[in-house]
């Protein structure tokens, strides 16, 4: 459905993402981010792009642990409870000439609690299904 909509916002039809990219191996990862009390000097995960397709994320609703890059600086991304953050990868904006672009981000360890977050990956690891370039 996300593929369906940015299809649709790209004024392709509604199943051309879909049907470039095919079947595709998925991912779900756990990651836990232990209590930190000098948190300035580590990160939970270096700044980084995802090398996917899309990327959906469960954030932990009781710390901000993920941040974005935004005009040079680094800006933390609010939980919302029964929400997801999407993430689109490297390859969906390359497969669309760089319409959406991946965004820069990285996951930050806290001093007062210890989180998780859930990844939801679309892995997308060669281009040999691809049926066709999106223009």
């Amino acid at each position: 459905m996300i593929l369906e909509s940015i299809s649709e916002s790209l004024g392709l039809e509604k199943e051309r993402l879909n049907t470039i990219l095919g079947e595709q191996g998925q991912h779900m990862a756990i990651n836990y981010y232990p209590l930190c009390p000098e948190p300035e000097l580590t990160y939970g995960l270096p700044g980084h792009t995802d090398p996917n397709a899309l990327t959906m994320l469960l954030q932990d609703t009781l710390v901000s642990g993920l941040q974005v890059q935004k005009d040079g600086k680094w800006v933390a991304v609010k939980p919302h409870p029964n929400a997801f953050v999407i993430n689109i990868g490297d390859q969906l904006e390359a497969l669309i000439n760089g319409e959406y672009k991946s965004a820069w981000h990285r996951a930050v360890v806290n001093s007062d609690h210890s989180y998780l977050y859930g990844l939801y990956r679309d892995m997308l690891a060669t281009w040999s299904g691809v049926k066709g370039m999106v223009w």
